[in-house]
């Protein structure tokens, strides 16, 4: 395995990955989802086989890890993305929940930097486990589908 292309693929990926499922609207489609991080591994692995240009495939396993560190870094850029746009969202949020005519105290108020702080945090906790977790059956399902099969000759 050629650990350039691992590299390259999972940083990009994982970039991809940490952009699209923390931007706001975007993230409330991943809450159900978790799409953007299995089209991050996804990606991932047709990454790494279009840097190898030829050159030997991926194993299952080397794809479900490929998808993991894609995940691992889609949660660590998620964690500033989600700081940054934490205000834009927070307050859209919040006015969905009154648009449902939701009863009682939000958790959260919009502006207030100990509720950005702290979702941020439950968030990244959150992301740094599933993201990884959702990463590798998607890298792992993509690499077991699209590797060669070698039909022995008679």
């Amino acid at each position: 395995m050629n650990g350039r292309s691992f590299i390259l693929s999972a940083l990009i990926a994982g970039v991809a990955i940490g952009i699209f499922a923390n931007l706001p609207l975007f993230n409330i489609i991943n809450c159900f989802l978790c799409i953007f991080v299995w089209a991050g591994g996804v990606l991932a692995v047709f990454l790494y086989r279009a840097f190898q240009k030829g050159g030997p495939g991926l194993t299952t396993g080397q794809g479900a890890g490929l998808g993991a560190v894609s995940g691992l870094i889609g949660a660590f850029v998620g964690i500033f993305v989600n700081a940054i746009t934490n205000a834009i969202s927070a307050p859209m949020l919040e006015s969905f929940i009154r648009m449902l005519n939701i009863q009682g105290e939000l958790p959260f108020r919009s502006g207030d930097l100990g509720a950005i702080v702290a979702s941020t945090f439950f968030f990244f906790v959150f992301d740094v486990i599933s993201y990884p977790i959702f990463g590798a059956l998607a890298g792992l399902i993509t690499a077991s589908l699209t590797t060669k099969k070698e039909v022995p000759t008679a």
